[in-house]
């Protein structure tokens, strides 16, 4: 059994080149999309050999759903979304007002950092396994969108009239990726803009007109949800 140096060693090699692959697969996808990039030129961009590639991922979809990934994440840590320091910053607020904030500003950061890679995606959704991917990533996105919205009623920020599945169905409706482009690519809006309406709608819609403080509200058991 090779000691634990070596171990330690030989997972952050494969964590770094990992990494520059993705790094790699990330600038040609979105440079000549999807469909236009080969295995054998992201391989050469990352300065790796074409079998390192397949090693390390097995198929060209499942690189773009690495790619993905970091770019939700912003970091190849292998960090799921609801275990980031912004939502324990969501979990840990107080103030109705301010953790609308927070949700929002933390999912306004991973659309704009998604939101060209999408692109990507939704031009090659006629290959099958892409298209798989695409409602994939929409089915994360709603299942995490809810996980972010029972927070907010478990800390009683929720106005009484508003119930998780209306509030959840509002927030995957605003904060995704259409949405964002329509809005910053079409219309040109800067992202602070974008940002700021966002937070202003979704103060309104889910805690009404007179949001109080979260200690007057009593939390309510949300509904459960089935696991992905």
């Amino acid at each position: 059994m090779p000691p634990p140096a070596k171990v330690d060693g030989r997972r952050q090699r494969s964590a770094r080149t990992r990494a520059r692959i993705i790094e790699a697969a990330a600038h040609l996808f979105l440079d000549q999309g999807y469909l236009s990039t080969t295995i054998e030129t992201v391989a050469d961009q990352a300065g790796v050999a074409v079998q390192t590639v397949y090693y390390v991922f097995g198929t060209k979809p499942n690189l773009l759903a690495g790619v993905l990934d970091v770019t939700i994440a912003g970091d190849p840590e292998p960090v799921g979304t609801m275990q980031r320091p912004w939502v324990d910053d969501l979990r840990a607020e107080m103030n109705p007002t301010r953790a609308v904030h927070r949700l929002v500003d933390g999912s306004v950061a991973i659309v704009a950092r998604t939101s060209r890679i999408y692109d990507v995606l939704r031009q090659a959704a006629a290959d099958p396994e892409v298209n798989a991917l695409l409602e994939d990533i929409k089915r994360r996105r709603r299942h995490d969108q809810r996980q972010l919205v029972e927070i907010l009623s478990q800390s009683g920020h929720l106005a009484t009239e508003v119930d998780v599945d209306t509030a959840t169905d509002i927030v995957y409706a605003l904060l995704n990726e259409e949405v964002f482009q329509l809005l910053t690519r079409d219309c040109g809006w800067p992202l602070d803009r974008f940002q700021g309406w966002a937070n202003s709608l979704l103060v309104q819609q889910l805690l009404g007109d007179n949001p109080t403080p979260a200690k007057q509200h009593r939390a309510r058991p949300s509904p459960k949800t089935s696991a992905r």
